[in-house]
This record gives structure tokens, sequence and C-alpha cells, in this order.
């Protein structure tokens, strides 16, 4: 999983496992969430928009499964 770095109000870095479709997403309240079954499309749109945390409430945080870390 290769990790990015982000500017964001609410998200630090992001990483992608391409193989398991794994978006890992940590925030700066040093928490980390894993969301299952994320096409590479969809990772390219995140990384790509001009404001990643809407981009993240308005197309992740509720339309993927996820696990807290």
């Amino acid at each position: 999983m290769i990790i990015y770095l982000v500017k964001a109000i609410n998200i630090l870095k992001v990483g992608f496992d391409y193989e398991n479709q794994i978006l890992e997403i940590e925030f700066r309240l040093n928490v980390m969430h894993h969301y299952f079954e994320v096409p590479l499309d969809g990772f390219v749109a995140f990384m790509k928009a001009d404001d990643v945390d809407e981009f993240y409430f308005n197309f992740i945080q509720y339309n993927y499964h996820f696990d807290s870390f």
C-alpha cells in the first residue's frame, strides 16, 4: 500500500491497496478507517478532488463498509 499525505482539514493520510480494493484513511484525530471494495477510479477521483474532506463526506463516508483502527 502506498500512503499519500493530503491537504485537508480532517484527513491526514490516504492509502490504497490496489489488489484488495481497500482505501485507508488516517484522520487528524488519530483514527484510521479501512474502506472495503473501493474501485480504483473512486480512489483516483478522491485524490484529484479539489476538496478531499468534501469528497469524503459526499462519496465515501456512507457508501462503503469500513473498519476503524
